[in-house]
């Protein structure tokens, strides 16, 4: 029996339900998340003072001064103060006295925003800052593994968090552990861009997927204001409920079947093997020379359409024929994402003609319910 053809109401009210529990967990990682937000909040501060940094810049170079400030706390130094005050006092009452004023307030303005920074920053942890090719998964694993969790209970804590697929060079990453629950948080730190304004760069590029996302919003506003309706109803019907128990406890060993089939999927590798060139040009790997090999803005999910079963297999293998692939010889292949190790995480060895290559895996929890695409060059 499938789950569309459930009661209505009983639908309803699992979905209900599910909502109450997740909610019910949520208040248990009250103080993760207070920290998380005293990050957001100073992100959101120090943002406030790289913006008054910039106009004090511009209102510099229209007072015709020649001063940089601080570019790391956007201050301008004593010095600099005492030398606008200075020209302040020849400029006083003129349009450039004014501006050069301005100057001073919105020093004092960016010296306050700073002040708070550092206070909001004094509640939290000392955050890691990005480098070219960090890993927020690998960073996440590191700072359990170090604190004492096992690897199974670190990775089933990781899948709970908002893990960013990509890190900048400059972002802030938070770590929080308290009371056994993980959370982390990235901030833009000095960096070009935030990992919102980043994100939303990689995901949005025409103006028609800008346009999807507002409809799409728009849909799901009016599917809120339906489940909130759907509540109410929900409240009325509990007592009936109570008295279907016998006709939903055999829709639960439909489910239950349904459940093991998700959990095949789950424990197994979903991966994608094709030429390299024809993968980079569709977005699915970027082959970098002096980076780690990294997914693409167009790895989903769906162009990983084959499975290898890791259950009950001490060594699983994948094995690549150059005829499928529609070439004479195999040269090389690329395992992506680069974090996955040659001879820790997979092995590879190829044909003495080259006409396939054969990966062997390694480490199976390495690869469990995760994506791994093989790009093949001749």
């Amino acid at each position: 029996m499938k789950l569309n053809t459930l009661n209505p109401r009983i639908r309803t009210i699992l979905a209900v339900a599910t909502m109450a529990l997740v909610l019910a967990c949520g208040k248990q990682d009250t103080q993760v998340k207070d920290m998380a937000q005293k990050a957001e909040q100073a992100q959101a501060v120090q943002t406030q003072a790289q913006q008054a940094g910039q106009q004090q810049q511009q209102q510099l170079a229209q007072a015709g001064v020649n001063v940089k400030p601080n570019p790391e706390t956007m201050q301008l130094t004593p010095d600099q103060k005492a030398l606008l005050e200075t020209r302040l006092k020849a400029e006083k009452g003129t349009g450039t006295g004014d501006l050069l004023q301005a100057i001073l307030d919105k020093d004092q303005e960016i010296t306050e925003l700073n002040k708070k920074v550092n206070s909001l920053r004094a509640l939290l942890p000392k955050p890691v800052l990005a480098k070219e090719g960090d890993n927020h998964y690998a960073m996440a694993m590191a700072f359990l593994r170090h604190r004492g969790v096992s690897e199974d209970k670190a990775k089933d804590m990781i899948a709970k968090t908002n893990i960013l697929e990509k890190l900048e060079p400059g972002w802030e990453v938070y770590h929080f552990y308290i009371n056994g629950k993980y959370g982390t948080s990235v901030s833009q730190g000095h960096a070009p861009l935030s990992p919102t304004e980043s994100i939303k760069l990689a995901k949005v590029k025409t103006e028609g997927e800008r346009d999807e996302a507002i409809k799409s919003g728009q849909e799901l506003a009016k599917q809120l204001d339906s489940l909130n309706i759907e509540k109410q109803r929900v409240e009325a019907d509990i007592a009936a409920l109570r008295q279907e128990k016998t006709g939903l406890m055999d829709q639960v060993a439909s489910l239950n079947t349904l459940s093991e089939k998700q959990k095949a999927k789950l424990n197994s590798m979903h991966y994608i093997v094709g030429e390299q060139a024809k993968l980079e040009q569709d977005g699915v790997v970027v082959i970098p020379f002096f980076s780690k090999n990294r997914m693409g803005v167009n790895a989903k999910s769906m162009r990983f359409d084959k499975d290898l079963p890791l259950d009950g297999l001490a060594e699983p293998i994948v094995l690549i024929k150059a005829a499928d692939l529609g070439v004479t010889k195999i040269g090389k292949v690329n395992v992506v994402p680069g974090s996955l190790i040659k001879d820790q995480h997979y092995s590879i060895s190829y044909a003495a003609d080259r006409s396939s290559a054969t990966i062997k895996i390694l480490d199976l929890d390495r690869v469990r319910d995760d994506r791994v695409a093989f790009a093949v060059t001749q």
